[in-house]
């Protein structure tokens, strides 16, 4: 059916007024032509170079934004507001309470009626001087306009003013909720198809006042957290004293163990799936009722949480999306409440002859056994786990990431007949090479095609000087 855009049925042609008419709601609206190779003829125009002109470098000039599709299909979405709405619902999604499972429900009710006698001590001026100093410069500021720079500047004329405001929210255990508020920017991810919502990057500018009460925190909670050994010390991601070079170095002593004992050892990586925005918020709230946490940090950190949103700022128009599930974009404590929920997974009592860590939310498992059998029966036991961990806390796999490595001994185990992994009915890909954290492992464990691209790289910087 015609729609009624392109105006009534001409037999000759349309003249050129009407064709500008038709570019100007185009270029307007950010629209984007997507003409089937099969279907009618669009426009009946002679002038019809300069219109396609037109329309293709519009298209050219900006991401295809607007040809986001519900539920990722390829569904033409005209109305520009409501494209950005589902991208903000794919990346964003929303937290069901009806649809818990008996497990979480009591994890909320704890953390709804959680009650300490103890409670923490007040923000010093010392602690907010150097919560300030820690802020990167120059950096783009949150809805309110106020920079770091200006906040550098109040807080050196007068210190009491933040002194007081933090304390205060300390105190009453509020957030207050214009810092809960986020400026959301979308970037395209290159290589990606600009039709699916999960090719978009998005970014979250905060308010710098809410960000220094943010990483208030962040101190007393990392100080509470080592008072009380909370994190495992496989965690290497966003931790004082870990790296990825620590990461890479216990999983080199994790493979060499087996190679040693003379055993197969296979190696499995698993990315959780839009982690920081997607993780359970009870999750963390929880954590934090397990070393006892002070009665005021908890009350100010479970306010944090309510009632979050985010603004996508559209001309003069602003439209406003609720933010009820993962940490804050962009947020100083979102790395320290991630680990928090990963420590669980650490934890997870797992086969003999099996070893976990992570690095934020990428983990990687090293499996040994004495034969296939015994280590595809120890997979599918890990995995079980893994995958009930990430149904408790609201979580998945992103199967397209999953990859295993097979390192063998002795001829026991090889790239022929590796062991077999799935995951939701989905098989696991064995590959010769895994690229963890910047190091390439080859399943010889000689770092070949790492050493050759690193050389390849060398001698590109040398040749350009």
């Amino acid at each position: 059916m015609r729609h009624e855009i392109w105006g009534p049925e001409l037999h000759n042609h349309r003249i050129s007024d009407q064709a500008a008419t038709l570019v100007s709601f185009i270029l307007k609206y950010d629209l984007i032509i997507w003409n089937d190779k099969d279907s009618e003829q669009t426009f009946e125009t002679l002038q019809i170079t300069h219109l396609i002109f037109r329309t293709k470098f519009r298209q050219n000039k900006k991401t295809n934004s607007s040809s986001i599709g519900e539920n990722q299909q390829w569904t033409v979405h005209k109305d520009y507001r409501k494209t950005i709405q589902t991208i903000v619902q794919a990346l964003f999604p929303t937290d069901d309470s009806t649809q818990e499972a008996h497990v979480q429900r009591k994890k909320r009710e704890t953390v709804n009626t959680y009650s300490s006698t103890i409670l923490d001590k007040q923000f010093t001026k010392q602690e907010i001087t150097y919560a300030i100093s820690t802020m990167e410069k120059k950096k783009a500021p949150g809805i309110d306009g106020i920079s770091i720079e200006i906040i550098k500047e109040l807080h050196d004329m007068n210190p009491d003013i933040l002194h007081y405001t933090y304390n205060k929210c300390l105190e009453l255990g509020i957030f207050p909720e214009t810092w809960k508020k986020g400026k959301l920017i979308i970037f395209n991810k290159p290589g990606k198809n600009p039709s699916l919502p999960n090719a978009y990057r998005p970014i979250c500018l905060l308010s710098v006042l809410g960000k220094i009460l943010d990483k208030l925190l962040v101190f007393r909670i990392t100080n509470l957290l080592h008072k009380n050994s909370r994190l495992h010390k496989q965690q290497h991601g966003f931790r004082n004293g870990r790296s990825c070079e620590t990461a890479n170095f216990r999983l080199w002593q994790a493979i060499n163990i087996a190679l040693q004992e003379r055993v197969p050892v296979t190696l499995l990586s698993l990315d959780v799936q839009g982690a920081f925005d997607t993780v359970w918020r009870t999750s963390i709230l929880f954590q934090l009722t397990q070393p006892n946490c002070p009665q005021n940090i908890f009350n100010l950190v479970r306010n944090y949480f309510t009632n979050r949103s985010i603004h996508y700022f559209q001309d003069e128009e602003v439209w406003n999306f609720d933010n009820q599930r993962g940490v804050p974009q962009g947020s100083c404590s979102g790395s320290l409440f991630w680990n928090l929920v990963m420590d669980i997974a650490l934890h997870l009592l797992l086969p003999q002859g099996s070893h976990i860590q992570a690095y934020a939310y990428d983990i990687i498992v090293v499996i040994r056994g004495k034969d296939k059998e015994e280590i595809e029966t120890k997979e599918d036991a890990i995995l079980e786990k893994l995958l009930a961990w990430g149904a408790e806390h609201k979580l998945s796999f992103n199967i397209q990431k999953n990859i295993s490595n097979a390192y063998y001994s002795w001829g026991r185990l090889n790239l022929r007949n590796p062991p077999i992994i799935s995951i939701n009915n989905h098989t696991i890909q064995v590959l010769n090479n895994i690229k963890y954290l910047g190091v390439t492992w080859n399943s010889c464990l000689t770092f070949t095609k790492h050493f050759k691209a690193l050389r390849e790289k060398a001698d590109s910087l040398s040749y350009k000087l």
